[in-house]
């Protein structure tokens, strides 16, 4: 079940999507009426999204009537073996080993260890494959775009920046995507972005999907002008469309290309140099 956005994420986003633009912590504490202390805290656990805005629950992680571990291996053991006999069966068989709890306490504990058979597993897939179905037909109908933190712990040397940011941009119809290093989140690299585009892609783009975050609009500072990103889109013949508020799941294509990045380029990796950073980004782009 997906965990709501609550008003306090929000703001919370607000006032650390403020403090970057400014690159000032007290500022952002004076316009929002909070301390610096409270800035700089959200300001580490943000990574460019809103759930690292969540506050953690303050939730026991246990229960004194939990499931030990032993019962938790007789539940996989009993499930493996009987499941094609039903729960009820399962359930049979785990008294018969010395399982004294409910048969409910069972079926939660089956569901908590996600013990799904591979026919049930291919029918999620399925589902959700039918839900994800592209609207596009051809090459260059939508492209969406993102941005996204190169984590901390990936830089292992000095640098003259705070943070390097990387810009994704992924054709929904080929999926074919174009990424780029850069050394700030702002429109000025976002719209440079713009101006190579569509050679990379090697094919016309007719629209292109962001959300609403300051490297692509002005949105948030409440002004109708358009901003740098807007305008070169404009002169590029480019149809630019928003995501709603706080719904990364409408660019859910450039989200998980991210997500997979952060797993096969980024996970367990520490550079160097800058220089070594590039390199094998490059390579990882081009692969």
């Amino acid at each position: 079940m997906n965990k709501s956005i609550t008003e306090g994420m929000k703001r919370r986003k607000q006032i650390i999507e403020y403090a970057i633009k400014e690159k000032n912590n007290a500022k952002a504490a004076r316009k929002y009426h909070v301390t610096r202390q409270y800035v700089h805290y959200w300001m580490k656990r943000y990574d460019g999204t809103i759930e690292s805005l969540r506050k953690e629950s303050t939730k026991p992680k246990s229960h004194p009537k939990e499931h030990t571990a032993e019962e938790q291996e007789k539940i996989k053991h009993c499930y493996r073996y009987h499941k094609h006999e039903g729960l009820a069966q399962v359930y049979r068989k785990l008294q018969e080993k010395g399982y004294t709890r409910c048969y409910d306490s069972m079926t939660r504990q089956i569901k908590k260890l996600k013990l799904k058979t591979i026919q049930e597993k291919k029918e999620i897939r399925k589902k959700k494959k039918e839900k994800k179905v592209s609207k596009v037909t051809r090459p260059g109908e939508q492209v969406q775009v993102d941005i996204k933190y190169v984590p901390l712990e990936c830089i292992g040397f000095k640098s003259e920046v705070d943070r390097y940011y990387q810009i994704t941009g992924i054709d929904v119809y080929t999926r074919k995507r174009i990424l780029k290093l850069v050394k700030e989140k702002s429109t000025y690299e976002t719209s440079n972005y713009l101006n190579t585009l569509e050679k990379e892609m090697g094919f016309k783009i007719e629209q292109i999907q962001t959300d609403n975050g300051l490297e692509f609009t002005n949105e948030q500072d409440r002004t109708n002008k358009k901003s740098r990103f807007q305008k070169t889109l404009e002169e590029l013949g480019i149809e630019h469309k928003l995501t709603a508020a706080y719904s990364p799941w409408q660019n859910g294509y450039v989200e998980r290309s991210h997500r997979e990045d952060s797993e096969k380029f980024y996970a367990n990796r520490r550079f160097k140099s800058e220089e070594e950073m590039y390199k094998s980004f490059e390579r990882y782009a081009k692969r």
